[in-house]
């Protein structure tokens, strides 16, 4: 039995194994990167350390966030190091079973599979476990 931390995205519910997320956080200030990528909202400070915030909505091509929303920081731990990545709201750490795994072809819900590890059924939703160090990876906007 694994235990995820869940969150919600564009209407998407995702998850992480809880033991790589560090904190949830909200109303932090971003500064912004000139001529960073796409999915990159900028860096902001934690703990006297700085780390790079990673839009999850731009990262995955859904719509935008509304205008006037705060969306939070769920700062996660990856072998590059920690990393926010911005979401709608966290969930519950859910206990998920083997036997609730399911298939998962190149695109899951619109999300492309290669950033999805596995996927398990639940009473009423599809949970998308999120490869956080795929995540993070930097894949070139120019690649075919």
């Amino acid at each position: 039995m694994r235990k995820i931390c869940t969150f919600m995205i564009g209407g998407i519910r995702f998850g992480i194994d809880v033991l790589k997320v560090m904190s949830i956080l909200q109303n932090i200030e971003i500064v912004r990167v000139p001529l960073a990528g796409k999915a990159v909202k900028g860096i902001v400070q934690y703990r006297g350390h700085i780390i790079t915030v990673i839009d999850l909505r731009k990262k995955f091509d859904l719509p935008d966030w509304e205008v006037g929303s705060n969306p939070l920081h769920a700062i996660i731990k990856t072998k590059k190091g920690a990393f926010s990545f911005l979401v709608d709201e966290v969930g519950d750490i859910q206990e998920i079973q083997q036997n609730t795994k399911v298939e998962i072809g190149k695109n899951v819900q619109e999300i492309d599979s290669f950033y999805v590890s596995h996927s398990y059924k639940l009473d009423d939703s599809i949970l998308l476990i999120l490869d956080a160090e795929k995540v993070v990876e930097v894949k070139s906007e120019l690649s075919v």
